[in-house]
């Protein structure tokens, strides 16, 4: 696969990224971001269906064809001004998707209802599509026009690494500072707030005895509803800032140097190109580089010369032999070298094996369980587990946890971190006309480098650490999210060693236990577990929680058990 194929799948990717998240009913980097793909030739093409269909899975019939619409007159607009132009100017882009922004979104409000005193709201939303459009061009431009000359010299490549870093810092920076004065300006607005409430008041005040009865109910719900317009604002101001300086973060994490003068990475790669072509692999490309974690990533183009049989292993080996630490191949690339190029990637090999097993239970009364989980092995070395548990049960609780996992799973695999993942979601859960009710999340990350786990907790049951004869009770006393729209994020950290096992359970499962005190009746019921088997200690508590019950769950109930070993290298 071409280098040029390579970055346009990158594009399209994050499109879709933006595509995910909406701000109080809006997606205004989505529609900013398609713009910017209008500045290359052809990419808008692919784009549009790609990005609508995301946005018909997170906010429906409707707001897919709203922004169908503004996105395709967005990309016709901007299409006509790329071909009648010498050269591309974003600042006139911007100004084109503003102009479509206001004038499709207040013909929205206005058919639904909205005062033109009430479209105040739409500034917010103009400003963040303006600015963002200009940061995205330029981040489009310097992604697809940027091709390393193919050298072997590894300072001429270092040179033009720091180049293009250097770039990408400033795209960063840029979001920084936007995010910033975002902040700012929620500030001066949050102080405006007592004003603008004794302001309503005093005018109640003079308005309540003038006029008829419906007139006063008229004007005390119009006042109820600028007050709730202006406080939604802030909202929207808030979820933005955190989403800004969170795409800054990452920017900074995937574009800081990869090379170390103090590391011993300049040649590999021409020694790696060397052992592969022993091995009858004729590679275009050879990326090394140390991630964040100070851990080895390795990516080849290769591809096989005819009449040989390349098995992913054998080059595994090869790669290990070359960059002189134990490497795997990432779990999307488990094909055999093929006649075609295709790209490979390779990690660093992990001290620990996780494997996990789960039991649940749905409540008598129905037929599909409020409560979803999720294990997951990722690139990064880390195992994610999570069980988020629906207020309720049924199928509405189904669709609502089963929404917060399928988020999660999205955010961590795109590089946000733990934490910000689940403010930006809970966000969602305040500013969405769908959803409306808290949802308990219970996660952990386990390295899989280290043994480090990390414990965070919304409104969850305890989580608990078993080691041989000893139980560690996890606790939290965080509330939901979808509650507040500040969360309280609590991280608890722990150090896991051979033959351990984390144990999470649903509210369902500490509900079942028939005593005062249920954490440490659980503690006791898991102490006495005597298995190596993460199925069989799942299916065993269990086994006990329902015996409590008579065989009758009262609730939906849920565990999911990870086993941690040593590997042997």
């Amino acid at each position: 696969m071409s280098q040029k194929i390579l970055k346009l799948i990158l594009l399209l990717m994050i499109g879709v990224v933006m595509c995910v998240i909406p701000m109080l009913g809006f997606y205004p980097m989505a529609e900013s971001y398609y713009a910017a793909l209008c500045s290359i030739q052809y990419i808008s093409f692919a784009a549009w269906p790609l990005m609508i269909f995301t946005i018909f899975n997170y906010g429906g019939v409707l707001a897919a064809m709203k922004y169908g619409t503004m996105m395709a007159t967005t990309g016709l607009c901007v299409s006509q001004y790329r071909k009648g132009a010498s050269k591309f100017n974003p600042y006139v882009a911007a100004i084109i998707v503003s102009v479509v922004t206001i004038a499709l979104e207040g013909i929205d409000w206005v058919m639904n209802g909205m005062v033109t005193r009430e479209l105040y709201g739409l500034i917010p939303i103009v400003m963040l599509t303006w600015s963002t459009t200009i940061i995205f061009t330029y981040f489009v431009k310097k992604i697809m026009f940027y091709f390393p000359r193919d050298k072997n010299a590894s300072g001429d490549y270092k040179r033009q690494e720091i180049a293009k870093n250097e770039g990408m810092i400033r795209t960063s920076e840029a979001f920084k500072n936007l995010a910033t004065e975002i902040k700012k300006m929620s500030a001066m607005e949050s102080s405006q707030e007592l004003t603008m409430e004794g302001t309503i008041e005093r005018e109640i005040e003079g308005n309540i005895c003038r006029g008829c009865e419906n007139g006063q109910i008229q004007y005390l719900e119009r006042a109820r509803l600028n007050y709730l317009w202006y406080n939604k604002m802030l909202e929207t101001r808030e979820a933005m800032a955190i989403q800004l300086n969170e795409m800054a973060n990452l920017l900074e994490y995937y574009t800081k140097p990869m090379y170390d003068d103090k590391k011993v990475l300049f040649g590999m790669d021409d020694y790696l190109r060397h052992k592969l072509r022993e091995r009858k692999i004729i590679t275009r490309k050879i990326s090394i580089s140390e991630n964040g974690k100070g851990r080895l990533e390795v990516r080849v183009t290769a591809k096989k010369k005819k009449r040989s049989d390349i098995k992913i292993e054998m080059m595994e080996s090869v790669v290990t032999e070359a960059v002189g630490r134990k490497m795997r191949a990432s779990k999307e690339n488990l094909m055999d070298v093929t006649c075609e190029y295709n790209q490979f990637c390779f990690f660093e090999e992990v001290n620990f094996l996780t494997i996990s097993g789960t039991a649940r239970r749905t409540r008598e009364d129905e037929d599909c369980s409020g409560d979803n989980f999720t294990v997951m092995e990722m690139n990064t070395g880390q195992t994610f587990m999570s069980i988020c548990d629906g207020m309720g049960s049924g199928k509405k609780a189904r669709q609502y946890s089963e929404m917060v996992i399928d988020m999660l799973e999205r955010l961590l695999e795109s590089g946000f971190s733990e934490s910000t993942s689940l403010k930006l979601i809970n966000s969602i859960l305040l500013t969405g006309n769908q959803w409306q009710e808290p949802a308990a999340v219970d996660m952990a990350l386990i390295d899989q480098y280290s043994g480090i786990c990390q414990f965070l907790k919304l409104g969850a049951a305890c989580t608990y650490i078993k080691r041989g004869n000893w139980v560690e009770c996890i606790k939290s006393t965080s509330l939901p999210m979808g509650v507040f729209e500040e969360v309280d994020v609590e991280t608890i950290t722990k150090k896991l060693y051979d033959g351990d096992f984390v144990v999470m359970i649903s509210d369902g499962i500490v509900d079942a236990l028939q005593c005062e005190d249920k954490e440490e009746a659980m503690g006791r019921l898991i102490m006495e577990i005597n298995t190596s088997s993460p199925r069989e200690m799942a299916l065993h508590i269990l086994s006990k929680a329902l015996a409590m019950t008579d065989g009758v769950p009262k609730d939906d109930m849920t565990v999911l058990c990870t086993g941690i070993w040593e590997k042997i290298q």
